[in-house]
């Protein structure tokens, strides 16, 4: 999917934004705390609500085009309960039900026709009046079989959401690669599954699929003392810190003669080369969310991988935040948006709209000495 827009708005906590339009690269860029974290949380909460889940007190507009070509247009709102803890079942009473918020409206039209009109008395779907469903789910997971509905809420399961804010711990699969091989047996399916990016990882190196040894030669670009990778099971007696058979990366540097396991990888080591492997085994139509993708990285990775985010061509969206300036000044001014807040109202700005010189150093030194750069909050 291409995600076109975007307006949010949480009642519950006091805050949103206006109509957001994107790129197919963009990147946040603002000071800490003028919300462009949640800008991301808000599109991933998105794809929750499409998936069946409820989220207390949020109203949206939302347009996207899916890759079949369809253009969605999908609005709703959920009730605002008054009290957080209404939604907290009694723990010592299991005969209480959890108190989930319901639908108050929603709307969807497929190429300007709307096909549904929801509130909490009617139902309207393509004309037609539907019996009394679920008011805490979101009419696209009600109806997803539906075939008006079906490309729509598949669309939202290609949004992924990656938060570098959070230290990530050491990644192995225990999932059995030969049962794997049976289920994927192809390339094109192994992207189109919803699979780990280890486990696709883990995939393509056993079917010695031929863009392992892209990644791995785009890896040993940023790290060129590695002379080789693999992704193979190792058992208990291989390494004493694994206690059972899993599947792991290993490494091999120049002049060394033992494999480094990725437990033994420094955490950006471990990060660059699932993030490559990430730029190649993606889904077409992917929406990717990356909250501040340069932590735990070195400057070496940060060039290869913010070169990927500009170059991909995989039709991937990528939507990122960063406070580095190098990728900051790395990734074209056209691409920027500007986040400010003030109070719970967050906007943004399209970085051409203003006079920031002509030259990219230009642009990028009058963009960190902006007021709307530097103050952020107001």
């Amino acid at each position: 999917m291409k995600l076109k827009s975007i307006k949010y708005i949480n009642n519950e906590q006091e805050w949103g934004f206006e109509k957001i339009n994107f790129f197919d690269l963009t990147l946040l860029v603002g000071v800490s705390g003028v919300g462009k974290t949640q800008i991301l949380r808000s599109i991933y909460a998105l794809k929750k609500i499409a998936t069946g889940s409820n989220e207390n007190g949020v109203k949206w507009e939302v347009e996207f085009e899916t890759l079949k070509g369809n253009i969605y247009y999908w609005k709703g709102e959920f009730e605002n309960l008054k009290s957080k803890e209404e939604l907290i079942p009694d723990f010592f009473d299991s005969s209480k039900d959890e108190i989930k918020p319901k639908i108050v409206f929603e709307e969807i039209l497929l190429n300007s026709e709307k096909i549904i009109e929801r509130n909490l008395d009617r139902f309207i779907f393509s004309g037609n009046e539907m019996p009394k469903l679920i008011s805490t789910e979101s009419a696209i997971n009600i109806l997803k079989e539906e075939e008006l509905i079906s490309d729509l809420h598949e669309s939202f399961k290609l949004i992924i959401y990656r938060d570098h804010t959070e230290k990530e711990g050491i990644r192995f699969s225990r999932l059995s690669i030969e049962k794997l091989k049976n289920k994927y047996k192809t390339f094109q399916q192994i992207k189109e599954s919803e699979l780990e990016t280890f486990d696709k990882l883990s995939l393509i190196y056993e079917m010695k699929e031929p863009v392992f040894q892209e990644i791995k030669s785009r890896f040993i670009d940023v790290f060129p003392q590695v002379e080789d990778v693999k992704v193979e099971p190792i058992k208990d007696n291989e390494l004493s810190n694994f206690i059972f058979e899993a599947t792991i990366i290993q490494i091999k540097e120049i002049g060394v003669k033992k494999w480094i396991p990725h437990n033994r990888m420094s955490s950006g080591m471990l990060r660059t080369l699932l993030h490559i492997a990430e730029m190649y085994l993606w889904n077409e139509g992917t929406v990717i969310l990356i909250d501040e993708f340069e932590n735990s990285l070195g400057l070496n990775c940060i060039d290869v991988l913010t070169e990927d985010l500009i170059y991909d061509d995989n039709n991937v969206q990528f939507i990122a935040t960063s406070h580095h300036p190098y990728i900051i000044n790395k990734i074209p001014f056209d691409y920027w948006k500007i986040v400010t807040r003030k109070g719970g109202t967050i906007k943004t700005f399209d970085a051409k709209e203003f006079d920031m010189g002509n030259s990219h150093h230009d642009r990028f030194m009058s963009l960190i000495n902006h007021p709307f750069y530097k103050q952020g909050i107001s």
